[in-house]
């Protein structure tokens, strides 16, 4: 496309789209995607990028995967849709559910298909009460959620999110959530670091129960490790701990894998990495690399139980047009075959350090306080005073800044606050991986010289 041409596609998406998160202010050079091929992306000008944050956490597989298309043209023209409501089924959501019990933790026994994350959360929160309601304990409704924390943009979703931001203008959010510390080493409220942690963290998901009453608390909610909210790895006592106190204090534990399913931590689910098991667990994003939208939640068999063994009027009133979708279904077939037959799995694990390392090789700038990640999740956080881990001024738009700075350098990522968020595709090569560790050296440089 020539110049005028993108610019009037600029002018018409101003006048007449609403995008995520948006304000007029921040879409003014919007860049507009046309192509994509593995971790690659091509703007209307022609521009080439590397996709450094598989474009929303989603793309695993990578871009203009065509078996995929493929798939999902057939299943189009055999049976593009059909209700899944109670009364109907399809081939595929069948064989998906099938799929999904032999990857995942082996307590979990059933799926809930929806749309998006954000629905998969709510239909967790929702299931949660329902299923105390099954119990005959009515009065545990109480959801545990974490600071730091981002679980979606639904009305629930929202009021379980941890980042006051997103809660700006919604409010009243839903009643019946109580905040909790997260685990957050490097600007830990409770223990100087990492190697010297108490699970004090933990500690405060129990003082929070214990405040609310056992008996009023559903459940508690939380990603294995942040995503959104700056990729912030817990310290490897955290989740037994969690997992332990809801045990204790008889809450189910919902763990949200939307962002980490599926390979993203160099595990198919990143609470593996712990050794524990959710009785909840939310998917989406990479379960079909984001070609369709597609999302769940899984349940546990004590849960999936108490469901089989209701009685007729005891109905779980939840659903979505979209449930179950023939044509999704398919296409997260197909995207799951192609992570197991390129073990892209391991490959996130041995890429995920290749990632680790480089941008290790960059704390020794001023300004680089922080370098964590897991996987291909990793995080740089940037500080004014790295002796004392002083943030900058948000006025200066610091992690704005160097991210604009990697996209002029050809690398798409995001950040939160001034922590530079990199999640690249699971077919990334490791030429691209030591580019994006090149960029993002680059741009902190030339952002904070002087």
């Amino acid at each position: 496309m020539n110049a005028q041409e993108v610019e009037a596609l600029r002018k018409s998406d101003l006048s007449h789209q609403i995008h995520p998160q948006y304000h007029v202010s921040d879409h003014q050079d919007a860049v507009i995607f046309v192509r994509g091929e593995g971790a690659l992306l091509w703007d209307a000008e022609g521009k080439e990028y590397i996709d450094g944050l598989s474009c929303l956490w989603n793309v695993a597989v990578g871009h203009g995967r065509k078996e995929l298309a493929d798939v999902a043209a057939r299943q189009m023209a055999q049976l593009a849709f059909s209700n899944s409501y109670v009364g109907f089924a399809n081939v595929p959501a069948i064989e998906l559910a099938e799929r999904l019990m032999s990857l995942a933790y082996d307590n979990l026994q059933a799926v809930f298909f929806c749309n998006s994350g954000s629905e998969a959360v709510e239909g967790a929160l929702k299931i949660a009460r329902f299923y105390w309601h099954l119990r005959e304990r009515p009065e545990k409704t109480t959801v545990i959620a974490r600071r730091e924390a981002y679980h979606g943009g639904t009305f629930g979703a929202t009021a379980v999110t941890g980042l006051p931001p997103f809660h700006e203008g919604f409010g009243p959010l839903l009643e019946g959530v109580e905040r909790a510390a997260t685990c957050y080493p490097y600007r830990c409220g409770h223990c100087p670091g990492v190697d010297d942690c108490t699970l004090a963290c933990a500690d405060d998901i129990e003082h929070a129960i214990l405040s609310a009453g056992p008996g009023n608390v559903a459940a508690v909610i939380g990603e294995p490790m942040h995503g959104a909210g700056g990729i912030i790895p817990p310290t490897p006592g955290y989740w037994p701990r969690v997992r332990e106190i809801c045990d204790r204090h008889d809450v189910l534990l919902i763990a949200d894998e939307v962002i980490t399913g599926f390979g993203r931590t160099g595990r198919w689910f990143a609470l593996e990495h712990w050794g524990v098991q959710p009785d909840i667990m939310t998917v989406a994003k990479a379960i079909t690399s984001a070609y369709v939208p597609l999302a769940g939640f899984l349940v546990s068999g004590k849960i999936h139980d108490a469901m089989l063994s209701s009685p007729p009027a005891a109905k779980f009133m939840h659903g979505y047009t979209n449930s179950g979708h023939p044509t999704a279904c398919a296409v997260a077939l197909r995207n799951i075959q192609i992570i197991e037959d390129e073990g892209l799995v391991a490959r996130a694990d041995e890429l995920g350090a290749q990632l680790q390392r480089g941008l290790e090789q960059l704390s020794s700038h001023a300004n680089v306080g922080d370098v964590r990640g897991l996987g291909l999740m990793a995080a740089v956080e940037l500080t004014a005073d790295k002796s004392m881990k002083s943030p900058f001024d948000p006025a200066q738009k610091v992690g704005p800044r160097v991210m604009m700075a990697m996209r002029e350098r050809g690398v798409i990522t995001r950040v939160k606050g001034d922590s530079i968020l990199l999640a690249p595709p699971l077919v990334t090569t490791e030429q691209q991986i030591d580019r994006i560790v090149e960029v993002t050296g680059e741009s902190i440089a030339a952002v904070l010289r002087g």
